[in-house]
């Protein structure tokens, strides 16, 4: 059987102790049914308990609209009395969803002497939990072990382990009809993530979810992490909340830099590390739930941190029966000026809400006007601008809710959730001037060259990278049609002449664009 690489490392990316011992033991088969190792103690290990208290934790999860197809999470791995509540809103936004492959990405807290350098891969042909059987993917594992000799067969890596397991009851009760990737990340120099992350990309599509299993701040003498002794679970927050920032700009350098100054100790810094180098270059991150141990139990003399981290990417979809309506001569139009009003009015009034009033968001009233062109679907991207400048922009292209419904959302998330910008305060909104998008369909064209610059706005998709603009983005930059493909290209990751390339998907769509103070 394959073992991992054995090596002495000088220089690891998180790691106080740089020295890795070499492996030495000897590996033997694993069994056809990778046991439950802490059912019992992590989690109930009953399964009707286990339903109850999974099903009890997502009906405390309020109702959530992801930004776009969910494509991984971050997950805390505590005891389910703990984080249990805090995983289930990460699970819930993929909750009855088609995904056919979870690649988990998991560690071993204790590996003792037994260091070892690279990614475990389960040779188990299926993993048991109280709900029963998930069968491992083992054509993918084969491909792993075959791509690179820094994955290999390490089983102690997954025994008396609790960061893959705890993740899978929540599965189970999430999706339907899937196998699992197992793989436990030990120790990894800097130049291992590209390689073993490009080892892992043929594996992910559509249906593939990406799990990465971690804690965030150990804080007490029980961890050995006791850098302010004052302000403490403010300043635990701070800390957390300065690495959720790499994290959400999907900034690796960025982790690594501030986990050598901060030395945070969140468990499941290098899952995370590798989950950045997966990510396509569109993907955008959003808290949905944060808590403390020390909150829960009134004593951060001793605390650990968790969150639930979603990963979405754009959602785009073939041609459909939806068309936009039209007026009398046939020409396309979506709104009448009194719809545009009152949008606009909702949207300003979300804004006030949500900054005044900690995340509130507005109740609609049954005496809002609505008319029947606002309660049907339409893709809407809400833009905020201040002083003329951009302060924030986040939208869906694929209709999924009722349009007034996205306004409301999508000026929460640009207010609060554009990676690229500090929250909006309070004392801003007077300053902000609301400018609200709604899209046609996205309909498929054969080349760049169907491409109408400033009419249309365009979407790009090759394997999982893909971009968007809006139709006002290359007017008001002043580009041409190869300028805003190659400003595309970049955006989504990819090499600024990566649209001439084959393979390369492109949608266009239009959209009737409206702000305070008249028609943008």
């Amino acid at each position: 059987m394959k073992t991992l690489l054995s090596t002495t490392i000088l220089s690891i990316i998180v790691l106080i102790t740089p020295a890795v011992f070499a492996q030495t033991e000897q590996e033997v088969a694993s069994p056809e049914v990778w046991e439950a190792q802490v059912a019992g103690r992590f989690y109930p290990g009953n399964e009707t308990a286990l339903k109850d208290q999974i099903a009890a934790f997502f009906k405390n999860v309020p109702s959530q609209t992801p930004k776009g197809a969910p494509i991984a999470i971050i997950s805390p791995h505590a005891g389910y009395q703990y984080s249990g509540q805090v995983a289930a809103y990460g699970y819930n936004a993929i909750k009855d969803r088609k995904f056919d492959r979870v690649i988990i990405l998991a560690l071993k807290h204790q590996l003792g002497l037994k260091r070892i350098r690279g990614i475990s891969v389960s040779s188990a042909k299926n993993f048991k939990t109280p709900l029963g059987l998930i069968p491992v993917d083992r054509d993918a594992c084969g491909q792993l072990l075959k791509a690179s000799n820094l994955f290999g067969t390490y089983e102690s890596a997954f025994k008396e382990e609790h960061s893959l397991e705890t993740q899978l009851p929540f599965l189970q009760m999430s999706l339907k009809d899937f196998k699992i990737i197992p793989l436990s990340v030990c120790f990894l120099t800097k130049d291992d993530f590209d390689p073993i992350a490009n080892a892992i990309k043929p594996l992910i599509s559509d249906s593939t979810l990406i799990v990465a299993s971690s804690d965030f701040t150990h804080y007490g003498e029980n961890y050995g992490f006791l850098p302010f002794k004052n302000d403490i679970e403010k300043n635990i927050h701070k800390y957390d909340y300065g690495l959720f920032e790499k994290i959400l700009a999907k900034d690796f350098e960025g982790l690594k830099a501030y986990r050598q100054y901060t030395q945070i100790n969140a468990c499941g810094i290098l899952p995370i590390a590798l989950l950045l180098k997966l990510l396509p270059g569109d993907a955008q991150g959003e808290i949905l739930n944060y808590d403390t141990s020390g909150h829960q139990l009134n004593n951060f003399s001793s605390s650990v941190s968790y969150a639930s981290i979603l990963f979405t990417r754009p959602a785009v979809e073939k041609p459909g029966d939806s068309a936009p309506p039209k007026d009398e001569t046939g020409k396309q139009s979506f709104l009448t000026d009194q719809e545009k009003s009152l949008l606009l009015s909702l949207s300003r009034d979300t804004l006030k809400t949500h900054t005044a009033n900690g995340g509130a968001r507005p109740v609609v009233s049954p005496e809002l006007s609505l008319t029947p062109r606002m309660k049907e679907k339409y893709g809407v991207f809400v833009t905020l601008k201040k002083g003329g400048e951009l302060r924030g922009c986040i939208g869906h292209i694929v209709p999924r809710e009722p349009l007034f419904r996205g306004v409301i959302e999508n000026t929460v998330n640009s207010s609060s959730n554009d990676w690229r910008f500090k929250p909006v305060d309070a004392g801003e909104v007077s300053g902000i001037t609301i400018e609200i998008s709604v899209l046609t369909q996205p309909k498929m064209i054969q080349g760049p060259d169907e491409f109408v610059v400033g009419k249309e706005g365009i979407l790009i998709r090759k394997g999982s990278a893909n971009a968007v603009f809006l139709p006002q983005v290359a007017t008001e930059q002043g580009w041409d049609r190869n300028e805003t493909l190659c400003h595309l290209c970049q955006k989504a990751g990819l090499s600024e002449n990566a649209w001439k390339d084959d393979g390369m998907e492109f949608y266009v769509f239009t959209a009737e664009v409206f702000c305070e103070g008249g028609k943008s």
